[in-house]
Protein backbone atom coordinates (compact mmCIF):
# COMPACT_ATOMS: atom_id res chain seq x y z
CA UNK A 1 0.00 0.00 0.00
CA UNK A 2 2.78 2.48 0.95
CA UNK A 3 4.56 1.65 -2.44
CA UNK A 4 1.06 2.33 -4.27
CA UNK A 5 1.03 5.83 -2.48
CA UNK A 6 4.78 6.49 -3.29
CA UNK A 7 4.20 5.84 -6.96
CA UNK A 8 1.09 7.80 -6.92
CA UNK A 9 2.88 10.78 -5.04
CA UNK A 10 5.41 10.91 -7.51
CA UNK A 11 3.64 11.21 -10.71
CA UNK A 12 1.87 13.72 -9.24
CA UNK A 13 5.39 15.38 -8.64
CA UNK A 14 5.99 14.84 -12.35
CA UNK A 15 2.85 16.35 -13.76
CA UNK A 16 3.01 19.46 -11.43
CA UNK A 17 6.76 19.90 -12.48
CA UNK A 18 5.89 19.06 -16.08
CA UNK A 19 3.32 21.87 -16.08
CA UNK A 20 5.49 24.30 -14.35
CA UNK A 21 8.21 23.72 -17.25
CA UNK A 22 5.12 24.04 -19.76
CA UNK A 23 4.67 27.96 -18.08
CA UNK A 24 7.83 29.05 -17.78
CA UNK A 25 8.27 28.18 -21.90
CA UNK A 26 4.74 29.64 -22.51
CA UNK A 27 1.46 27.87 -22.32
CA UNK A 28 -0.51 27.63 -25.36
CA UNK A 29 -2.59 29.99 -25.41
CA UNK A 30 -4.38 30.48 -29.18
CA UNK A 31 -6.20 27.90 -30.75
CA UNK A 32 -3.34 27.18 -33.11
CA UNK A 33 -1.25 27.27 -30.26
CA UNK A 34 -3.11 24.28 -28.81
CA UNK A 35 -3.11 22.87 -32.15
CA UNK A 36 0.65 22.43 -32.43
CA UNK A 37 0.56 21.07 -29.34
CA UNK A 38 -2.31 18.58 -30.14
CA UNK A 39 -0.93 17.91 -33.16
CA UNK A 40 2.81 17.29 -32.18
CA UNK A 41 1.17 14.46 -29.26
CA UNK A 42 -1.14 13.09 -31.81
CA UNK A 43 1.84 12.52 -34.23
CA UNK A 44 3.93 10.52 -31.77
CA UNK A 45 0.82 8.64 -31.09
CA UNK A 46 0.72 7.59 -34.81
CA UNK A 47 4.03 7.01 -35.85
CA UNK A 48 6.46 7.05 -32.98
CA UNK A 49 8.16 9.87 -31.12
CA UNK A 50 11.36 9.57 -33.42
CA UNK A 51 9.41 10.37 -36.81
CA UNK A 52 6.75 12.72 -35.45
CA UNK A 53 8.30 16.18 -36.12
CA UNK A 54 9.20 15.18 -39.62
CA UNK A 55 5.47 14.29 -40.05
CA UNK A 56 5.16 17.89 -38.24
CA UNK A 57 7.17 19.78 -40.22
CA UNK A 58 5.37 18.53 -43.42
CA UNK A 59 1.64 19.42 -42.44
CA UNK A 60 3.44 22.65 -41.03
CA UNK A 61 4.75 23.58 -45.06
CA UNK A 62 1.69 22.30 -46.82
CA UNK A 63 -1.12 23.13 -44.67
CA UNK A 64 -0.73 24.78 -41.33
CA UNK A 65 2.48 27.54 -41.88
CA UNK A 66 1.16 29.56 -38.45
CA UNK A 67 1.56 26.31 -36.35
CA UNK A 68 4.21 26.15 -33.73
CA UNK A 69 7.73 23.94 -33.90
CA UNK A 70 8.09 24.45 -30.47
CA UNK A 71 4.81 23.56 -29.13
CA UNK A 72 4.36 20.50 -31.27
CA UNK A 73 8.06 19.19 -30.15
CA UNK A 74 6.49 19.80 -26.25
CA UNK A 75 3.03 18.06 -27.84
CA UNK A 76 5.83 15.01 -28.62
CA UNK A 77 7.35 15.26 -25.57
CA UNK A 78 4.62 15.11 -23.38
CA UNK A 79 3.58 11.81 -25.34
CA UNK A 80 6.76 10.01 -24.56
CA UNK A 81 6.42 10.83 -20.67
CA UNK A 82 2.58 9.83 -20.68
CA UNK A 83 1.62 13.13 -19.72
CA UNK A 84 -1.38 15.29 -21.32
CA UNK A 85 -2.24 19.44 -21.34
CA UNK A 86 -5.54 18.89 -22.34
CA UNK A 87 -8.05 15.78 -21.48
CA UNK A 88 -8.77 13.07 -24.54
CA UNK A 89 -12.18 15.00 -25.47
CA UNK A 90 -10.48 18.59 -25.37
CA UNK A 91 -7.56 17.24 -27.52
CA UNK A 92 -9.68 15.76 -30.03
CA UNK A 93 -11.82 18.82 -30.25
CA UNK A 94 -8.25 20.47 -30.75
CA UNK A 95 -7.24 18.57 -33.92
CA UNK A 96 -10.86 18.36 -35.16
CA UNK A 97 -11.64 22.75 -34.81
CA UNK A 98 -8.18 24.45 -35.49
CA UNK A 99 -8.59 22.48 -39.60
CA UNK A 100 -12.09 24.06 -39.86
CA UNK A 101 -11.20 26.89 -38.44
CA UNK A 102 -7.97 27.65 -40.88
CA UNK A 103 -9.89 26.37 -43.88
CA UNK A 104 -12.47 29.25 -43.66
CA UNK A 105 -9.67 31.99 -42.94
CA UNK A 106 -8.01 30.43 -45.84
CA UNK A 107 -11.07 30.66 -47.90
CA UNK A 108 -11.99 34.39 -46.90
CA UNK A 109 -8.30 35.14 -47.71
CA UNK A 110 -8.22 33.34 -51.12
CA UNK A 111 -11.46 35.39 -52.34
CA UNK A 112 -9.62 38.56 -51.58
CA UNK A 113 -6.69 37.66 -52.98
CA UNK A 114 -7.99 36.84 -56.13
CA UNK A 115 -9.85 40.06 -56.36
CA UNK A 116 -6.40 41.58 -55.80
CA UNK A 117 -4.65 39.56 -58.54
CA UNK A 118 -7.35 40.55 -60.96
CA UNK A 119 -7.21 43.88 -60.10
CA UNK A 120 -3.47 44.25 -60.53
CA UNK A 121 -3.27 42.06 -63.85
CA UNK A 122 -6.20 44.85 -65.44
CA UNK A 123 -4.17 47.61 -64.60
CA UNK A 124 -0.63 45.79 -65.26
CA UNK A 125 -2.10 44.71 -69.27
CA UNK A 126 -2.01 48.49 -69.81
CA UNK A 127 1.29 49.37 -68.91
CA UNK A 128 4.00 49.71 -71.57
CA UNK A 129 6.37 46.56 -72.70
CA UNK A 130 3.96 44.39 -71.42
CA UNK A 131 2.51 41.63 -73.32
CA UNK A 132 -0.65 38.86 -72.45
CA UNK A 133 -0.87 35.67 -74.03
CA UNK A 134 -4.47 34.27 -74.67
CA UNK A 135 -3.90 32.07 -70.97
CA UNK A 136 -4.02 35.53 -69.27
CA UNK A 137 0.09 34.99 -68.62
CA UNK A 138 1.51 38.64 -68.90
CA UNK A 139 5.05 39.48 -69.50
CA UNK A 140 7.59 41.93 -70.01
CA UNK A 141 10.96 41.40 -72.10
CA UNK A 142 14.24 42.79 -70.31
CA UNK A 143 16.44 40.96 -72.70
CA UNK A 144 15.56 39.26 -75.75
CA UNK A 145 17.96 36.18 -76.47
CA UNK A 146 19.01 34.29 -79.85
CA UNK A 147 19.24 30.87 -78.44
CA UNK A 148 16.74 27.64 -79.37
CA UNK A 149 13.17 27.74 -77.55
CA UNK A 150 12.46 24.52 -75.03
CA UNK A 151 9.69 22.34 -75.80
CA UNK A 152 7.65 20.50 -73.25
CA UNK A 153 9.66 17.52 -72.47
CA UNK A 154 13.17 19.47 -72.21
CA UNK A 155 15.14 20.86 -68.99
CA UNK A 156 16.29 24.56 -68.97
CA UNK A 157 19.07 25.93 -67.10
CA UNK A 158 17.98 29.48 -65.81
CA UNK A 159 18.08 32.17 -62.50
CA UNK A 160 14.43 32.94 -60.80
CA UNK A 161 13.50 35.04 -58.58
CA UNK A 162 10.01 34.39 -57.25
CA UNK A 163 7.83 37.78 -55.40
CA UNK A 164 4.33 38.14 -54.44
CA UNK A 165 2.52 41.85 -54.90
CA UNK A 166 3.66 42.87 -51.90
CA UNK A 167 7.51 42.46 -52.68
CA UNK A 168 7.90 39.75 -50.48
CA UNK A 169 10.78 37.30 -51.95
CA UNK A 170 9.91 33.56 -52.02
CA UNK A 171 12.90 31.89 -53.69
CA UNK A 172 15.58 32.96 -55.45
CA UNK A 173 18.50 31.11 -57.36
CA UNK A 174 20.15 34.62 -57.26
CA UNK A 175 20.15 34.88 -53.27
CA UNK A 176 21.65 31.49 -53.74
CA UNK A 177 24.57 32.04 -56.10
CA UNK A 178 23.69 29.42 -58.35
CA UNK A 179 22.01 28.56 -61.38
CA UNK A 180 18.72 25.86 -61.84
CA UNK A 181 17.24 22.92 -63.83
CA UNK A 182 13.93 22.67 -64.38
CA UNK A 183 12.23 20.28 -66.37
CA UNK A 184 9.08 21.76 -68.04
CA UNK A 185 7.11 18.84 -67.23
CA UNK A 186 6.84 19.38 -63.47
CA UNK A 187 6.61 23.22 -62.95
CA UNK A 188 3.18 25.26 -62.73
CA UNK A 189 1.45 26.31 -66.05
CA UNK A 190 2.37 29.95 -65.68
CA UNK A 191 6.20 29.44 -64.84
CA UNK A 192 6.04 26.44 -68.01
CA UNK A 193 4.48 28.95 -70.36
CA UNK A 194 6.45 31.78 -69.96
CA UNK A 195 9.91 29.48 -69.83
CA UNK A 196 9.11 28.11 -73.49
CA UNK A 197 8.69 31.70 -75.02
CA UNK A 198 11.95 32.87 -74.03
CA UNK A 199 14.83 32.18 -76.56
CA UNK A 200 17.85 31.00 -74.53
CA UNK A 201 19.63 34.15 -73.09
CA UNK A 202 16.66 35.92 -72.63
CA UNK A 203 15.37 38.14 -69.63
CA UNK A 204 11.86 38.00 -69.15
CA UNK A 205 9.59 38.92 -65.85
CA UNK A 206 6.51 37.22 -65.40
CA UNK A 207 3.06 38.29 -63.99
CA UNK A 208 1.23 34.89 -63.24
CA UNK A 209 -2.51 34.44 -62.33
CA UNK A 210 -3.41 32.45 -59.24
CA UNK A 211 -5.08 30.16 -61.78
CA UNK A 212 -1.66 29.28 -63.59
CA UNK A 213 0.53 29.13 -60.64
CA UNK A 214 -0.61 27.53 -57.40
CA UNK A 215 -3.87 28.69 -57.20
CA UNK A 216 -6.06 28.55 -54.05
CA UNK A 217 -3.68 26.28 -52.22
CA UNK A 218 -1.91 28.22 -49.49
CA UNK A 219 1.82 27.03 -49.75
CA UNK A 220 4.68 27.90 -47.19
CA UNK A 221 4.92 31.75 -47.36
CA UNK A 222 2.19 32.28 -50.31
CA UNK A 223 -1.46 32.75 -49.25
CA UNK A 224 -3.95 30.94 -51.45
CA UNK A 225 -4.44 32.34 -54.97
CA UNK A 226 -1.17 34.64 -54.69
CA UNK A 227 -0.16 36.23 -57.74
CA UNK A 228 2.94 35.52 -58.19
CA UNK A 229 5.46 37.50 -60.14
CA UNK A 230 8.85 35.53 -61.42
CA UNK A 231 11.74 37.23 -63.00
CA UNK A 232 13.54 34.55 -65.04
CA UNK A 233 16.95 34.99 -67.10
CA UNK A 234 17.30 31.25 -69.16
CA UNK A 235 20.52 29.88 -70.22
CA UNK A 236 20.44 26.43 -71.47
CA UNK A 237 18.04 24.01 -72.82
CA UNK A 238 18.36 20.05 -71.72
CA UNK A 239 16.77 17.88 -73.84
CA UNK A 240 15.47 14.26 -72.17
Amino acid sequence: MLKKILIISLMAIFVIGFAFAIDENGMPTTLAEKFSYALGFYLASTYGTDSAMQYFYMYQYYYWPEINENLGSMGVYSYSQGVMLYELDELNSILSEYPAEYAARVQAQAVENLATAEAFLAENAKAEGIQVTKSGLQYKIIKQGTGAKAAAEDSVELDYELKLLDGTVVDSSYARGEHSVFPMSSVIEGFKEGVMLMPMGSHYIFYIHPDLGYGSQATGSMGPNSLLIFEVETYSISEK
